[in-house]
């Protein structure tokens, strides 16, 4: 039986999907009989996080309420963040696409590998300049900032064999692509490829969203002021 291989490397991008023949079915099934389920290969990196102590409590503000803002919610008035912590995800997927010969001079298209890369990139904690280095709200703010990291460490982790087995079952949603000698094979393999990585951006947009949740249950009012209860508490003591 003669294979052809397309590797297809694609940003996430649109292409309209109105090639669709609901006689081609028995040939689908056919050629869902003789493949493998597509091999997913899974790639990830925390990045290498960097600190910044250059920023005023200005900058950290608009940052923070810009971050607040990105997932509808108004930061509390009594919130002055004196860290932050920023972190870009990268989402990059590919297919290794090929295709078979099935009856009646019909071809499949189907994945044979999926190829996906989730990580962090540029992590970076910021520590307002105006707080000096080795008091208790520096320390507070430092250790405040590590543990944002520390969530997005955990969630990735955690979301990473999901998001592989999530992939395994790809070929059962969308399942494969059965074209004529007159059809542009490279153009319904795209097509294709398209359709398996929008159900990546999905599951992982869904992910990124969580994650968000988790960590502005951090920067909670209920959670600031237990915090800022622990410098006021130590300020107290001392000057007894």
């Amino acid at each position: 039986m003669r294979k052809v291989f397309f590797t297809l490397i694609l940003n996430l991008f649109l292409i309209n999907n109105c090639w669709a023949d609901v006689d081609l079915a028995r040939y689908e099934e056919e050629c869902l009989s003789i493949i493998e389920k597509p091999v997913v290969k899974l790639r990830s990196s925390y990045g290498r996080l960097r600190y910044n102590f250059e920023k005023n409590n200005d900058f950290l503000y608009a940052e923070t309420a810009k971050k607040f803002n990105e997932y509808g919610i108004d930061m509390f008035k009594e919130f002055k963040p004196m860290g932050l912590t920023k972190i870009k995800d990268a989402l990059e997927v590919n297919m290794d696409v090929a295709k078979i010969s099935v009856s009646h001079g019909y071809q499949c298209i189907y994945p044979e590998t999926i190829n996906i890369f989730l990580g962090y990139y540029l992590p970076t904690i910021y520590v307002s300049n105006e707080l000096k280095k080795g008091t208790c709200l520096y320390d507070l703010t430092l250790r405040h900032e590590q543990t944002h990291m520390q969530i997005y460490i955990e969630a990735l982790d955690y979301f990473l064999p999901k998001l592989k087995e999530m992939s395994k079952t790809l070929l059962d949603k969308k399942g494969v692509r059965i074209i004529d000698a007159d059809s542009d094979a490279e153009l319904q393999a795209k097509m294709l490829n398209n359709d398996y990585i929008l159900l990546i951006e999905d599951y992982v947009n869904k992910w990124r969203k969580e994650v968000e949740k988790e960590q502005l249950k951090l920067d909670s009012i209920e959670n600031y002021i237990i915090e800022s209860k622990i410098c006021e508490d130590i300020i107290y003591e001392n000057e007894e």
